[in-house]
């Protein structure tokens, strides 16, 4: 097969030039093949009407369906598909990033993928937002990490290739059929089964992960109730691992006859961050602080006090080194916040 045929463009995988990538639109709107990088393995795409190309170049079985990439969940709906509440719960988690979610699309089914890359995302962009793409490799062979292994065997077959260095995750995404009442997971891949099948969760965020998101935890499991859908934890953008809940703060709740005695803190981290369908700061620094090293979080980040109606997006003082009356005052803060926030999760559920 060689790699003769395919000319290769060597691209920056965080801003790749705009010639590169008009390049690879313009050879997908003639009807050829390019090798794309995405953030799980390279993969072959055309343009859809192409389809009958990536078949041959990896003698794939044309029983086996080609899963579409889509720009945003706006370009998946564009094309027909339904997404179900739990479907639209998972999309806003882990989009773009590693999961395949096979939708009702007028009559039959589709699978799509929001690639969490920014060469894949500029090439889907340029060409209208959705591409036929599967895994750069013959069919039944390991999946391609490199845009090297990828050519090793499909380069006599496609015009052009965008390496953008190795693939980062270098496993296949997770596919999880949508289209029922029930997600049920089809392949095995990036995304573990506990963080595609576990409950809806909220997560309260502040600093140390001692004082504010403890109580708010606590606070929120009271309003939700023990038959809620909904798990509920805290961490803390600059938490130390493992600390009790400040003294002052554990007093504060026993008032309510809620008990912070088992909490140990922890640092947020990128896994909480992907398997939180909500995360609830709280203050405006926490706010750019998650954003800073979370962007894909952006549309699941909120103030706390946003729920408060005669605090709207005021910030939660931190009560740390004060008497136990200014924790009693932050306490109550976030306590006036929890109603509507029930109500917001509620309708989460629904969406």
């Amino acid at each position: 097969m060689g790699n003769s045929k395919a000319k290769i463009l060597v691209t920056d995988p965080r801003s790749p030039a705009r010639a590169d990538v008009v390049a690879a639109a313009k050879v997908l709107r003639e009807g050829g093949l390019i090798i794309l990088p995405t953030e799980t393995v390279y993969g072959v795409a055309a343009l859809p009407g192409a389809e009958a190309r990536l078949y041959e170049a990896k003698a794939r079985d044309l029983g086996k369906p080609i899963p579409l990439l889509a720009s945003g969940i706006e370009a998946v709906e564009r094309w027909g598909g339904l997404l179900s509440p739990a479907a639209r719960r998972l999309a806003r988690r882990y989009w773009p990033g590693p999961l395949t979610l096979v939708l009702p699309c007028g009559s039959k089914t589709e699978g799509f993928r929001v690639p969490d890359h920014a060469v894949a995302a500029a090439v889907l962009k340029e060409v209208g937002g959705v591409l036929r793409v599967t895994s750069a490799n013959l069919s039944g062979a390991p999946s391609a990490r490199t845009v090297e292994a990828a050519l090793a065997v499909l380069g006599g077959r496609v015009s052009l290739a965008l390496d953008a260095g190795p693939a980062i995750v270098g496993v296949e995404s997770t596919v999880v059929d949508a289209a029922g009442a029930v997600p049920r997971i089809l392949r095995q891949g990036a995304l573990s089964a506990d963080a595609i099948m576990g409950r809806p969760r909220v997560l309260l965020v502040c600093t140390g992960n001692t004082c504010r998101s403890p109580m708010a935890e606590q606070l929120l499991r009271k309003w939700l109730g023990p038959e809620s859908a909904w798990d509920v934890g805290s961490a803390g953008t600059s938490a130390a691992e493992g600390m009790p809940a400040s003294a002052a703060a554990q007093r504060a709740v026993e008032d309510l006859k809620l008990s912070l005695a088992g909490h140990h803190s922890r640092r947020l981290t990128q896994g909480l961050v992907d398997g939180s369908d909500l995360i609830v700061v709280m203050t405006t620094a926490h706010k750019q602080a998650v954003l800073q090293r979370f962007p894909r979080a952006a549309d699941r980040t909120v103030l706390l006090t946003s729920f408060n109606p005669k605090r709207r997006e005021e910030d939660i003082q931190d009560p740390i080194g004060w008497p136990l009356d200014m924790y009693r005052k932050v306490r109550d803060d976030m306590d006036a916040a929890m109603p509507d926030l029930v109500l917001y999760l509620h309708e989460l559920e629904k969406r």
